[in-house]
């Protein structure tokens, strides 16, 4: 079975379910969820958690072991087992499929994880958790129901918010739930329950907190949102990417439209190009306005352009200004505005 983490709390009124796997890219909301899974157990019978973490503190064959011995000592236990790889390898899966079959009562098994990719959903552990106990996916909130779900969380924790402060902290905080959380926390322990939030209380106790990918940065840039895109790359160079990675998914991205552009020329329709690149329905409108906005020699030359920047981000060539000074000309430059530094392309 598979359910939302905003299902679970529900589901956990009606009893807890032998296993549990609660994975997904938003790890507030995996946390939450286990928290939230760890105080249903207890009011269940549960008298112990005992917490893992593969590759840390995490013997396999040990735990196996040790959980047939269980029931002699407590009525039921909880067993937290995290995955940092999101994979728990041969052994941890030969594991975990054993316990699963084995269908115990005493025993509440918990994975938690990070991303899982497609691939490693079809392995055998898996499916086994998925038709024997209870997946959560704490999928990435996007950016434009992001405002929804803040508001609903400043309501829960009795803050009344003026139109428009949702989305003005979901600006601040875009790109990292846990910081939102965070500062939904604070406004509460600030402002006495049922209190109008405003923007000038939020203005004085927010900070900006964004984090952002950098893909988020490179479909910014295509969309030919310029002022979002420089915002995420102020926010990266901040936060310390490295600018070789920014090149590289810049890159990455040119090279595929280099090609895009050449089939589409060649009388190729863009749906069969777009499906042969997998370009995602989420991606499909940001990949289509830059393949408008740039002819397929502007990638090619952009491509060129990067190979340079990249060199020189590693030292081993001499360019006119910090890398990242190079990067906000492309940015802009892929965005349709003429920096006049020669990067028209």
């Amino acid at each position: 079975m598979r359910l939302t983490p905003a299902a679970l709390l529900s589901h956990l009124e009606k009893g807890c379910d032998r296993a549990y796997l609660l994975f997904g890219p938003e790890s507030l909301l995996v946390d939450e969820g286990c928290a939230r899974l760890r105080q249903a157990a207890r009011t269940q019978g549960v008298d112990e958690i005992l917490r893992f973490t593969a590759g840390v503190d995490l013997d396999w064959q040990q735990l196996h072991e040790s959980t047939r011995s269980l029931a002699l000592f407590a009525s039921r236990r909880m067993i937290e087992v995290r995955l940092p790889t999101s994979k728990p390898g041969p052994m941890g899966a030969k594991t975990l499929v054993s316990l699963l079959e084995e269908d115990r009562d005493d025993i509440i098994l918990v994975v938690l994880a990070g991303r899982i990719d497609k691939r490693t959903q079809a392995a055998s552990w898996f499916k086994m958790l998925e038709r024997k106990g209870t997946v959560v996916e704490a999928a990435a909130v996007p950016t434009g129901k992001l405002p929804r779900w803040i508001e609903a969380r400043l309501l829960a924790r009795g803050l009344r918010p003026e139109s428009g402060v949702a989305k003005r902290l979901a600006f601040y905080v875009e790109g990292n739930l846990r910081a939102a959380a965070q500062e939904i926390d604070k406004l509460a322990l600030l402002l006495p329950p049922g209190q109008a939030l405003t923007d000038e209380v939020l203005e004085r106790s927010i900070s900006d907190q964004a984090r952002f990918s950098v893909y988020q940065f490179v479909d910014s840039c295509l969309q030919g949102v310029f002022e979002r895109a420089l915002r995420m790359l102020t926010t990266l160079r901040r936060d310390g990417t490295e600018p070789v990675l920014v090149i590289w998914a810049l890159a990455r991205e040119a090279r595929q439209l280099v090609e895009m552009a050449a089939q589409i020329d060649g009388g190729q329709s863009r749906q069969t190009v777009f499906r042969r690149h997998q370009v995602w329905s989420t991606r499909s409108a940001c990949v289509g306005a830059a393949l408008e906005r740039h002819t397929g020699t502007y990638w090619c030359h952009l491509l060129a352009h990067l190979a340079e920047v990249d060199q020189a981000a590693k030292g081993r060539r001499a360019t006119v200004g910090s890398p990242w000074d190079q990067l906000e000309r492309v940015a802009l430059s892929i965005c349709g505005i003429n920096t006049g530094s020669g990067l028209s392309l």
